[in-house]
């Protein structure tokens, strides 16, 4: 550990340094992982019932606790409900004997990420603020897309459908008003998602190879049809812990990502198998945002970084290369990577481009807007299913269906400058690589609103946490290099290297 003026600190004060860090660790770490041990305990015990009127409020209180006192294991907890929920959904389910459309486990995360919007509200003033212009301007737009929403269908719905709306805002607002954490944000949120690409990957293959009884139990239940596979061995496309194949491959992905920040074995584990994950999701778009969110690192790492990265992609590459040889693994996937060659013959292509051909005309249809609920939970709480929009498979056109010219505007606009300060951001840190691949992360990310909606709910997170990392990070190292950092937040930098560089 090395004191601010460059001298090795003595042995007692490194001793000392070393307990601080360890209370510091404890607090934040010991609740969650309490809240696992309760959890594993109901499953073990077939407690599905207890378990699914317990989880949503364990979920909220330790949510709500680490908010006030640990902002960067706060939006890591978030993360992780986000990965494991729908997985708790599934036990409880499955140790009840029914199907719950309705489980009340699936509003953790959501309730959770919710606390969030207290960031809003207790930083008002700095939404006026240069710096929070972006948000601001989404903010408008999603209560625009809101009021229309309460007006046609209702208070449930609307409100249900806010909430993974204005959740990747609220987070953004939450990061920007806690900057001084950045330290901290960049070694919990790199420990979250390579820990989280390894769990998340490891069991996606355990499922893939033998799904467990409680992932047949929930896929009959859900009448998912054969869109996620069938579930026998090889048979079908992997969610791992999460809701389905499409949340999980953009989840892995970003995780990959993630990961080429980190150094050591442990990112070396969830390489080998979120790689393999990603392969058996045959989510294709996943499959081009990887590799969109790869160029943007290429093109920033130095040449040394850059021969290593490719390196590694081909030793992989070669290692998957075997599962090639599993005819019930290489018949999936020949005929997915066939598809994308032979897009003639691709009927989720040809929907999308008559969908695309028509665009204009949807789009003066809904000027004003329509209803801020399409799918999922949101729609199933409407009075009137009538009145809401059917699936879209298309995010860019329902973001123009949801909140009309007006809003579509206000909300386009502030994404794109999030994006591009990020871009500016992460040039001027070019020795930061996790805030490097944040930015990819979100360049793929926002590719992918081509295909769906991936900018509400954990994905719409990811990408808010992709271009705000590099942002608060050039923030933290200008304070830090004039000296105005405050106290609390000079003494937690105490022997955390940050990777930083400001360019005068």
């Amino acid at each position: 550990m090395i004191h601010a003026s460059g001298l090795p600190l003595p042995r007692a004060a490194r001793d000392a340094g070393a307990r601080r860090s360890a209370g510091r660790l404890a607090g934040p770490v010991a609740l969650p992982v309490g809240m696992f041990v309760v959890t594993l305990l109901l499953i073990v015990a077939h407690q599905g019932k207890v378990l699914e009127l317990s989880f949503s409020v364990m979920s909220t209180v330790i949510a709500f606790y680490l908010y006030r006192r640990y902002p960067a294991h706060y939006l890591g907890f978030v993360c992780w409900l986000y990965f494991l929920t729908p997985e708790v959904r599934r036990f409880a389910d499955f140790f009840n004997g029914a199907f719950n459309p309705k489980s009340p486990v699936m509003l953790a995360p959501l309730l959770a990420a919710a606390i969030s919007g207290l960031s809003v509200l207790a930083h008002h003033r700095m939404l006026g603020q240069r710096r929070a212009l972006p948000l601001m301007l989404m903010l408008v737009a999603i209560f625009y897309g809101f009021v229309i929403g309460l007006v046609r269908v209702g208070l449930a719905p609307a409100a249900y459908t806010l909430v993974n709306w204005i959740l990747p805002v609220s987070m953004g607002v939450h990061l920007i008003a806690t900057w001084q954490e950045y330290p901290v944000y960049h070694r919990v949120l790199l420990k979250t998602f390579v820990y989280g690409t390894f769990v998340l990957g490891a069991y996606g293959i355990y499922q893939f190879i033998s799904p467990p009884p409680w992932t047949v139990f929930w896929m009959v239940g859900s009448n998912m049809g054969t869109s996620e596979g069938t579930p026998v061995p090889f048979g079908l496309r992997i969610s791992s812990t999460m809701n389905s194949a499409g949340p999980f491959a953009i989840t892995i992905m970003a995780g990959l990502l993630m990961s080429l920040a980190a150094r050591g074995k442990t990112r070396l584990a969830s390489v080998a198998v979120g790689v393999p994950a990603l392969m058996f999701t045959s989510v294709r778009t996943a499959w081009g945002g990887m590799v969109i969110g790869l160029i943007y690192p290429l093109a920033m790492l130095d040449g040394k970084s850059r021969l290593r990265l490719l390196a590694g992609v081909i030793c992989l590459v070669g290692l998957c290369m075997p599962l090639t040889m599993i005819d019930a693994v290489s018949g999936r996937l020949m005929t997915r990577l066939e598809s994308i060659t032979n897009l003639n013959q691709d009927n989720s292509y040809q929907a999308r481009s008559v969908f695309y051909t028509n665009f204009v005309s949807i789009a003066f249809t809904y000027i004003g807007g329509q209803v801020m609920v399409s799918v999922g939970l949101g729609a199933k709480l409407a009075d009137d299913p009538s009145q809401v929009s059917g699936s879209i498979d298309s995010g860019i056109v329902e973001v123009c269906i949801v909140m009309g010219w007006p809003g579509t505007l206000l909300y386009g606009t502030g994404v794109f400058v999030l994006i591009w300060r990020a871009f500016i951001a992460s040039l001027a840190q070019s020795k930061d690589r996790f805030a490097i691949s944040g930015v990819g992360v979100a360049l793929s990310i926002f590719a992918m609103m081509v295909m769906s909606n991936t900018l509400q709910g954990e994905p719409g997170m990811v990408f808010v946490i992709g271009v705000l990392m590099p942002v608060i990070g050039v923030r933290y190292a200008r304070q830090k290099r004039d000296g105005l950092l405050p106290p609390a937040a000079s003494a937690a930098t105490v022997g955390v290297a940050v990777p930083v560089r400001v360019r005068p």
